[in-house]
């Protein structure tokens, strides 16, 4: 059996890479996969060269050589060129090109943003915010059916999604949170997942959910 350590939504420098380097010494994981809006590009003047940054620290915390690294909508809508994408390859050849889809074994991992631009992003979220009023597991329940019918993925095999900041599950989708307070609409969302899993099969009661508050077995 191996443990996969799945961070999602880091938004890097809002949350340390000091504290990424505590939760891998707690975890001690064979593996790791970053699912996506890993660096608030928007806050660096050259995005290439934070990315680059990022990427060397990080590989100084745990291998990359055996992490993966998905991007989100964050992490690309700022760049402009695909030095991003090279810079990746060379540091996590895992990944074997899949930059923003990912299936291993009855794992598949998407950020989760199925929004085609900004404005339908905006109105997306103006969504997340009325919807939790309501009940906190609207937008997870429609985010997960989206996502799971443009993919086709079926309903037996687990999906790993981020975006929504939301640490938390729907049937079979997994919900990974975020690492920092940058729109928070959720609540005891702030944390990780950790994997259990054979060959990247997931074992039974492997998927643990580490909120900041308490610790949830599913």
């Amino acid at each position: 059996m191996e443990k996969f350590l799945i961070l999602s939504d880091v938004h890097y420098p809002l949350f340390s890479l000091s504290a990424i380097a505590r939760i891998v010494r707690k975890e001690k994981p064979d593996n790791l996969l970053l699912l996506g809006d890993n660096i608030e590009l928007e806050l660096f003047k050259e995005k290439e060269e934070a990315y680059e940054a990022f990427l060397s620290k990080l590989d100084k915390i745990f291998p990359l050589s055996r992490s993966f690294v998905l991007l989100g909508d964050n992490d690309y809508v700022h760049a402009e060129s695909e030095e991003i994408l090279s810079l990746i390859d060379s540091f996590s050849p895992m990944n074997k090109g899949q930059y923003f889809f990912l299936n291993l074994g009855n794992m598949y991992f998407f950020h989760g943003n199925l929004e085609n631009s900004k404005i339908v992003e905006k109105i997306g979220y103006h969504f997340v915010k009325v919807s939790r009023k309501i009940h906190e597991k609207i937008a997870p329940i429609l985010l997960s059916y989206l996502v799971r019918f443009y993919f086709g993925i079926p309903r037996d095999k687990f999906l790993f999604l981020g975006h929504l900041h939301y640490l938390g599950t729907v049937g079979k989708t997994v919900f990974c949170g975020t690492l920092n307070n940058k729109a928070q609409y959720f609540s005891n969302s702030l944390g990780y997942v950790t994997v259990i899993h054979s060959k990247f099969n997931v074992q039974k009661h492997g998927i643990v959910l580490h909120h900041t508050i308490s610790r949830k077995k599913v």
